[in-house]
């Protein structure tokens, strides 16, 4: 992966799953989780949900290549605490259709890859607006 580095990997989690959950330290600062679910649907389909979330505690120093406690801004020893009881997280995208956490992986290097090029087209939205 180009924009994300995994940090951890939580072969048993604190998350509402019994699958694993692989957090990747991404060179925009933000922690992103991977992880899934099983599911079943009104008439009785079911299969596995992919979820790409953000880690709402933890940022990431991609130079120094570690994590950062958002509360204390202090550095843990430990990369696996960003799996913890109660941990906050915002889901941003859920996928049906993905097969595998390699396919998942592709999709999370699609959304950071989304996400910088929205933030740097605003920088130049923004830089193009302003008087000279």
């Amino acid at each position: 992966m180009d924009n994300a580095k995994l940090i951890f990997k939580a072969t048993e989690t604190y998350l509402p799953t019994p699958y694993s959950a692989y957090y990747y330290g991404c060179n925009n600062g933000i922690v992103y989780i991977v992880y899934s679910a099983p599911y079943v649907t009104p008439a009785g389909k079911s299969g596995t949900e992919f979820f790409i979330a953000k880690h709402e505690e933890f940022s990431y120093n991609i130079f120094e290549d570690r994590i950062i406690q958002l509360s204390t801004k202090k550095t843990p020893m430990f990369n696996s605490l960003v799996d913890k009881p109660g941990l906050r997280l915002t889901v941003l995208k859920s996928y049906k259709n993905c097969k595998s956490y390699e396919d998942a992986e592709e999709l999370l290097e699609k959304w950071i890859s989304d996400e910088i090029s929205k933030t740097l087209g605003s920088k130049s939205k923004d830089k193009d607006s302003l008087p000279e």
